[in-house]
């Protein structure tokens, strides 16, 4: 019976509804892995913004110091701290209005934090802060930000984190293109505002600062040219969209901190009037993996370059080199937040010696590898499937995929993509990341994959499937048939893959063989003389991409 005589059931559409939710949940392959190391990203950005701004407050302390004990020679530079004192918080103040509207109004609209007061269940307890204006269902910021400021963004649920169709429709527009009142173009113009007028208020010291806070456009992981707003907020999940946002604010509150200490530097070159000295400690990054590296640079604000200065951290007796700096480092094996202490000895002016402490946090993660299959679940036996492959904080390049089963695996163009051909007759296959973290291999992620044989093609004449009724006027020597993939076949190939080698066509009683997918003249005759409700049954002979042949029927009625 044909489709027109036959609509689907309210059934029917719900279980064709449910299946296009489960494909979209196959191409997403978000696991819960990959979200929690989002978690762990943005929350250790998140301490360390608190950390930097930290010492940003030191600095400026300093500067008023050496303000009221030689303003003449303090003044200029000092002016020019207040004017990128006020850039800056302008910037950081939109950044934050930015999150806190994403998060209140559009991923959560309350957060349960949990703290803990001993060890067990028992000494959990519960705090919801509500993050959104029941009757506006706008955000509330003070809200967001002690939210953040309390709990991080361990409260966020997997799939608040895992949704990526809110950053899009936040950031760029539901088009998905890039609209100039949404916030991607306008964090854009205002960071490119921002590190114009920096520039201009250090004037020719500029050249002594790296800004960073890159705004080019890139390109996408197909190899198309794409603006920096689509780079990194369209077709990304929430939890990608946070940790950019607080990166953003990290860079700012970086970009502020080298061109205020620069200059405060610049006061301080060739004396040590100061009544005061504070210890900065400079990491090189307070995210990392575990076996990776930790290392920090120590100096002392204002105190001459020239001059050494001893520090013990950690248990670990350490000496300034000819910069003035001292270095330490520290293999990290523990997982979470770790912290250094230790005591830098300064000799005064009047030959003494001074103890400051030193105190710093960082955090510990371990490494999650991610092989990401471009667009579908499962992988086909005998055909290319192409892959991503890549590791929270690790260089693509730094990474392998190792197969474990049979068949190939091999790069291809573009970062982190690779080749997959699993071999025939296969159930499943593995696939282990391999990172080469500090000159030292560490298996990153394994993952295990379900392996398909590619399914027989659907026949198909002038469009009619198979089980409808077609008209024999229709049908001449001509006719073709034509092998299409079967639904079910996720992998995109090119249609002349798939391609008729012969055909047994039979109407009725009657039978004709014939080489390729083309109706001859018997056919014809076949076809002109037989009865109206006779079966028209085609059983043709595939060739398939794998380059082996699948088996194919075709029923209509003739009417």
């Amino acid at each position: 019976m044909g489709a027109t005589n036959c609509p689907e059931t309210p059934r029917q559409k719900m279980i064709t509804m449910m299946y296009l939710v489960y494909t979209a949940m196959l191409a997403l392959n978000v696991s819960a892995e990959v979200v929690n190391g989002f978690k762990s990203v943005a929350t250790a950005t998140h301490k360390s913004n608190q950390l930097i701004a930290e010492k940003l407050d030191d600095t400026y302390s300093n500067f008023d110091l050496a303000l009221k004990n030689s303003k003449e020679k303090v003044q200029e530079k000092y002016d020019r701290a207040q004017e990128i004192k006020a850039l800056s918080k302008d910037l950081t103040s939109f950044i934050d209005s930015v999150e806190f509207a994403f998060i209140g109004g559009e991923v959560a609209s309350k957060a349960e934090i949990k703290t803990y007061t001993g060890e067990g269940k028992e000494n959990e307890h519960k705090r919801t802060i509500i993050l959104q204006d029941p009757a506006t269902k706008q955000a509330i910021p003070d809200s967001v930000r002690a939210a953040l400021d309390e709990g991080g963004f361990s409260w966020f649920t997997d799939k608040q984190l895992e949704d990526n169709h809110k950053p899009a429709n936040f950031f760029l527009g539901e088009s998905g293109v890039v609209h100039e009142d949404r916030a991607a173009f306008q964090l854009k113009q205002k960071i490119l505002n921002y590190k114009k007028r920096i520039n201009t208020v250090l004037g020719e010291d500029s050249a002594l600062v790296h800004l960073g806070l890159d705004m080019s456009d890139g390109y996408d992981k197909d190899g198309k040219s794409q603006s920096w707003e689509m780079l990194n907020f369209n077709e990304v999940i929430t939890g990608a969209a946070l940790v950019t946002l607080t990166r953003l604010r990290a860079e700012v509150m970086n970009a502020e901190f080298d061109a205020v200490n620069m200059l405060y530097k610049q006061v301080s070159k060739g004396d040590m009037t100061f009544s005061d000295v504070a210890m900065i400690s400079r990491p090189r990054s307070t995210y990392i993996l575990q076996g990776g590296t930790y290392e920090t640079k120590i100096n002392v604000a204002a105190y001459d370059s020239k001059q050494q200065f001893r520090a013990t951290i950690n248990g670990q007796n350490l000496v300034s080199g000819d910069s003035g700096t001292v270095v330490y480092k520290t293999t990290c094996n523990n997982l979470g937040p770790q912290r250094i202490t230790g005591t830098a000895y300064v000799t005064s002016p009047d030959g003494g010696t001074k103890e400051y402490p030193i105190n710093d946090v960082y955090f510990v993660a371990k490494p999650a590898g991610v092989v990401q299959l471009d667009g579908l679940q499962v992988v086909y036996a005998g055909l290319e499937n192409p892959i991503t492959v890549s590791a929270a904080g690790i260089d693509t390049r730094n990474l392998k995929p190792v197969l474990d089963g049979q068949g190939t695996i091999a790069p291809s163009t573009g970062e982190g993509k690779y080749i997959l051909k699993p071999a025939s007759g296969q159930k499943n296959l593995t696939i282990n990341i391999d990172a080469t973290i500090d000159k030292k291999v560490t298996r990153v992620g394994s993952y295990r994959y379900i392996v398909k044989d590619i399914p027989a093609p659907v026949l198909s004449i002038n469009g009619i499937p198979s089980g409808d009724k077609i008209a024999r006027k229709d049908l001449s020597a001509n006719t073709v048939v034509v092998a299409l993939k079967d639904p079910g076949f996720l992998l995109k190939i090119d249609p002349k893959m798939i391609r008729i080698v012969k055909m047994l066509v039979s109407v009725g009683t009657k039978e004709e063989t014939v080489q390729g997918p083309r109706f001859n003249a018997t056919i014809e005759s076949f076809i002109r003389k037989a009865n109206k409700g006779e079966k028209l049954v085609i059983i043709a002979t595939v060739m398939m991409p794998d380059g082996k042949t699948k088996q194919s029927q075709y029923t209509v009625t003739l009417k």
